[in-house]
């Protein structure tokens, strides 16, 4: 095992700042990452003066699954500290929809975002429809310091407008600009100095490596922070464990393409992607990482799935190894976020901060690698695409707190806006998980409205769409020709024999149809109420 220190270097307010790598808080057991000096402590004479609302640091990646917590120790402890959440899920698993989602505590259908790229999704279409009626904005507006890092929602920037404005709600900017987000190395960042671009892709070097420059300038929020009058509200967006897209010489890029993971020769993409790479003292670990390979992977007999899944060749044995590679890439990735989020909570110790700081670690969707013949993606209602790592921690929660009933990406706003005593402008979907974090009060069970949007396939062709419900037992949608797919998720969590066409189930299915006509034009407090009981199938099945 090589561990390398390094310097993590961060342009801010004009000067470049160096944080020296030094070891980890005993209490996460971590490898050796960026930290806070010893020299940045604050004394409580120094602590600023400041109205007592909590702070608010909100750490995502970008298409992690709940295995992928397995190398990440710091998250670990951070679940140790407050709530982790069992069944934490996506209304809709792909990144523009489900970002849009997480700050405007809305669904889709609501927000107006389905999609990555306009007229349905994408930058242009969010600031249009949302700008102005978002989490940030809104703690902006009630006197809070917000600050971005990283990926924003697709679109931002891109070749033809790198150098763009900062969007609506932010006090502080340094946003990625597409396509270059999805860079490990040579990536721009639009930040309070200008458009800055940080190394080569095809030259790893520790100084600009992503994650670690993104951890940096966290830290440096973080210690100026301490001395500012007014609370803070931080998001950091990582994107480990996503796959890199390899810049385009002639500079085109076709936002229809955009977001494809592995596209298929012949298939017109002119995107190309490589597996996410690791920080430069990672490459050489977790060599006996294995391939998560559960009853759904590579999944033999598909014929009760929709014809797009039934009709995938089975895995090969070459594919398989090219998945266990990528794997041991993506969870490589996501050992310097782990390190990030040591150093973050280390920070705000150090800045007698800790105490008045909620932090929530979550992914924006998770991933698909080989369950039912699907090689890689996402977009799909199955539940390694659905379901999402998801940590909370901050005063008042309790320690060691597990939420094992759903609890929806949509939950995060309105969960914020309580703490931070701010009325939103808009009607929100999701609920505050408040009272159960803190008052040992248990999530009534609720419906989650699944949904769709245009997006391509590796094979350049129109992915089907579809709608559909997840209850806490069971999982049914159907496709834009007809086909429906349902799970009994207790008798068969990996999704292996649909009962959409068992006789069984018949009163059952016609429960969940009538609670997705409950919720597809739903707003506000209908979206969040308390489910109607589901009848269980009149047989075994």
């Amino acid at each position: 095992m090589r561990l390398v220190s390094s310097a993590l270097f961060g342009l801010l307010a004009g000067a470049m700042v160096i944080v020296p790598a030094v070891s980890a808080p005993a209490e996460t057991s971590v490898q050796e990452g960026p930290v806070v000096s010893a020299s940045s402590t604050a004394t409580a004479q120094e602590v600023r003066q400041r109205d007592e609302r909590p702070n608010f640091i909100i750490i995502q990646t970008d298409d992690m699954t709940v295995d992928d917590l397995q190398v990440m120790p710091a998250v670990k402890a951070l679940s140790r500290r407050g709530a982790s959440f069992e069944q934490a899920l996506t209304p809709f698993a792909l990144c523009c929809p489900s970002r849009a989602a997480l700050m405007t505590g809305s669904y889709p259908h609501n927000n107006g975002i389905s999609s990555n790229f306009p007229p349905t999704g994408g930058f242009v279409p969010w600031e249009k429809k949302n700008g102005k009626s978002f989490s940030a904005y809104w703690l902006q507006q009630a006197g809070y310091h917000t600050a971005h890092i990283g990926k924003y929602i697709n679109g931002y920037g891109m070749y033809n407008r790198p150098v763009a404005k900062v969007p609506s709600g932010w006090s502080e900017w340094y946003g990625s600009s597409d396509p270059s987000t999805y860079q490990m190395y040579g990536y721009g960042l639009n930040e309070p100095t200008g458009f800055k671009v940080y190394g080569d892709f095809y030259t790893e070097e520790a100084e600009t490596y992503g994650t670690d420059v993104y951890t940096t300038k966290a830290l440096e929020v973080i210690l100026r922070a301490q001395k500012a009058p007014e609370p803070f509200m931080l998001q950091l967006a990582y994107l480990a464990p996503h796959v890199e897209t390899i810049p385009l010489t002639d500079g085109t890029w076709k936002d229809s393409w955009a977001d494809i993971d592995k596209p298929e020769p012949g298939s017109g993409i002119e995107v190309s992607t490589i597996p996410p790479r690791p920080a430069l003292r990672h490459q050489d670990l977790l060599p006996d990482v294995e391939l998560p390979q559960d009853p759904s992977f590579n999944e033999a007999d598909r014929s009760d799935k929709q014809s797009l899944i039934r009709n995938l060749p089975a895995l090969t044995d070459e594919v398989i190894e090219e998945l266990a590679a990528d794997n041991r890439s993506r969870k490589l990735s996501l050992l310097a976020v782990d390190e990030g989020v040591a150093a973050i909570v280390a920070a705000l110790r150090k800045t007698n901060q800790l105490d008045n700081t909620y932090i929530v670690f979550m992914g924006d969707n998770g991933y698909l690698l080989g369950q039912h013949a699907i090689t890689y993606g996402k977009y799909f209602p199955y539940e390694p695409a659905l379901r999402i790592p998801m940590v909370i921690s901050g005063p008042g929660i309790e320690r060691n707190t597990v939420v094992k009933k759903m609890a929806f990406e949509i939950d995060i706003a309105p969960t914020l806006m309580q703490l931070a005593g701010v009325t939103p402008t808009r009607q929100l979907d999701g609920r505050s998980l408040v009272g159960v974090m803190m008052k040992d009060r248990r999530l009534p069970n609720r419906t989650l409205l699944l949904s769709s949007g245009p997006q391509k396939s590796a094979s350049g062709n129109d992915l089907p769409l579809f709608d559909g419900v997840r209850t806490q037992r069971y999982a049914w949608w159907v496709y834009e020709d007809g086909f429906e797919e349902m799970y009994d998720l207790r008798k068969d969590p990996y999704q292996i024999d649909s009962v959409a066409y068992n006789p069984a189930y018949v009163k059952t299915k016609l429960a969940l149809i009538g609670e997705w006509n409950r919720l597809h034009d739903c707003v506000g407090v209908a979206c969040r109420g308390k489910s109607p009981s589901i009848p269980a199938p009149t047989t075994s099945g």
